[in-house]
């Protein structure tokens, strides 16, 4: 007897299964018609998604006027602050920075106003540590803390070459640029 239940309960099982299947196939075919494509398109809003801001970059003096040194027929050396402040508070990550100098260009002109072969004749130095025209110091640090957030103060020196005679009137700048390092 027990045999004959077994072999009546085979055939239901196999019969289940193969509805199960076959249910679960039109299942998937009413599925894949009911498949849709979206768009999706957005805005990034660069001042939205990232906070940290740099709130000044500058010299402390602003504008340079140069003193001559007759003995050594050159101009004396400039001394100033960079000072970088930003809004990144104390316990963000993010604490270094990269500054790049961009331009140094210098000129003199003779008394008619007509340019001399004097050019280019100034040195940037940033902490001690000579930089050219494309230069980058990357990873300097944010050290200091204000009430706004985490700042820096580099010494900044620009030294001269000697002039040449028949140099009258003499003019220049330098640009620099500031990022900050994610």
């Amino acid at each position: 007897m027990k045999r004959s239940q077994a072999l009546f309960l085979h055939p239901l099982l196999i019969f289940t299964r193969l509805l199960l299947v076959s249910t679960n196939v039109h299942a998937l075919a009413d599925a894949s018609s009911l498949q849709q494509q979206f768009r999706v398109d957005t805005n990034i809003e660069l001042a939205q998604f990232f906070d940290r801001n740099i709130i000044k970059f500058e010299f402390v003096k602003q504008n340079w006027e140069l003193e001559f040194d007759a003995a050594n027929y050159q101009f004396k050396t400039i001394s100033d602050q960079l000072q970088l402040a930003t809004s990144i508070s104390e316990s963000d990550p993010v604490d270094s920075f990269a500054l790049t100098l961009v331009e140094n260009q210098s000129q003199c002109y003779d008394s008619t106003g007509a340019e001399t072969a004097t050019k280019d004749f100034s040195t940037v130095w940033v902490d001690g540590k000579q930089m050219l025209m494309g230069d980058t110091f990357i990873n300097e640090d944010l050290d200091e803390l204000d009430m706004q957030g985490k700042t820096r103060s580099l010494d900044v020196d620009l030294s001269f070459d000697p002039l040449n005679y028949g140099d009258d009137n003499c003019s220049g700048s330098i640009q620099m640029s500031v990022e900050l390092e994610i």
